[in-house]
């Protein structure tokens, strides 16, 4: 009898031992994965994305707020600070500066601060068309821009838009046959007929009009013939060069934010909303709808062709946006964003 409670004794010894050797180990590998995650965590590289204007749907945003929302940055270990700026070219500045690593730029902007050297490139195109129009009123006779002829046209920012020139152009016209009045960026200066002919954002201003309660008929100028872009993202020089994997990075998790919000755009809404607390839902669907519309591209959205930048190019130089000819690969480069569509790295 002693030699077996002995031996029971010795069993329970034993397997207290072994089930404290389990809880060690377990605890090892529990502090281990612990410490594995924090490293994980550590180890993201933090870089600033700065739109170029406040928190709305325009889809190179929208690309932004899903990707971090839906932990497409985080997969690709990206610790990334949505920002919006504040206006004056902020956020072109602080790139410069090297203090945010990508910004929004419309296509005709960033062959402008090429032509004056700054050392900045578009590495993905999002608007296949421009985004500038001009709006009239249904009942105002104006159905084609012929009919522009002495009428009152309006213009932003104390700039006459190549757009206006080469729209006027195709109907035989110059500046010298409208009455130019410069505008605000208010439609209520439209409304309140200041103006017959109103420049507007294709993706936001049409809408708010017709919610005001005016019919209106608008006016594309690539409808017309007329060779236009959109928005853009940007990098500096630098950064391109000395790290194209951080860009290719980038790229993946905002690509894979446009895909996200094309399956799901009433999510991508609710997302845009905690960035732009209190905007018009309905309003802000239209604005990503147009941008979806328009950055369509069979081949896969953020693509461009070098032939597409050069002819805005020519049509920028043509009318004295651009003051000489300009090279539009100094301006582009879709390189990256090629690579990920022909590599399927765009899932």
């Amino acid at each position: 009898m002693a030699v077996r409670v002995f031996a029971s004794a010795r069993s329970r010894s034993l397997s207290s031992r072994l089930a404290l050797c389990a809880l060690a180990v377990g605890t090892i590998v529990l502090l281990a994965s612990c410490a594995g995650s924090s490293k994980a965590a550590t180890d993201a590289t933090h870089v600033t994305f700065m739109a170029g204007f406040r928190p709305q749907a325009n889809l190179p945003f929208v690309a932004a707020y899903v990707a971090k929302e839906q932990g497409f940055f985080a997969a690709e270990h990206l610790d990334v600070d949505i920002q919006h700026a504040s206006g004056a070219d902020e956020h072109l500045k602080l790139l410069l500066d090297k203090r945010v690593q990508f910004v929004t730029g419309t296509a005709a902007q960033v062959l402008r601060r090429s032509y004056d050297g700054l050392p900045t490139t578009a590495v993905a195109l999002f608007g296949q068309r421009g985004d500038q129009g001009f709006v009239v009123r249904s009942d105002s006779g104006i159905t084609k821009p012929a009919d522009f002829k002495g009428r009152t046209v309006g213009f932003k920012s104390g700039v006459v838009p190549a757009e206006l020139d080469a729209l006027l152009r195709t109907a035989g016209l110059t500046r010298a046959d409208v009455k130019l009045v410069a505008v605000g960026f208010d439609p209520r200066e439209f409304i309140d007929r200041k103006v017959e002919v109103y420049p507007v954002f294709l993706d936001n201003e049409p809408d708010l009009i017709r919610k005001a309660g005016v019919d209106i008929r608008v006016f594309d100028p690539q409808d017309f013939g007329v060779p236009t872009l959109g928005l853009t993202y940007l990098v500096h020089n630098d950064t391109l060069a000395q790290d194209p994997q951080l860009v290719e990075r980038f790229l993946r998790a905002t690509l894979r934010g446009v895909r996200w919000t094309q399956e799901h755009p009433d999510e991508a809404i609710t997302i845009t909303l905690k960035y732009a607390p209190g905007a018009d839902r309905a309003h802000q669907r239209y604005l990503l709808d147009t941008d979806l519309k328009n950055a369509a591209r069979a081949d896969g959205i953020g693509r461009g062709s070098i032939q597409q930048w050069q002819n805005l190019a020519n049509l920028l130089n043509g009318y004295g946006v651009l003051p000489g000819p300009t090279d539009a690969t100094k301006a582009w480069s879709g390189r990256i964003v090629d690579g990920l569509y022909q590599g399927g790295g765009i899932r």
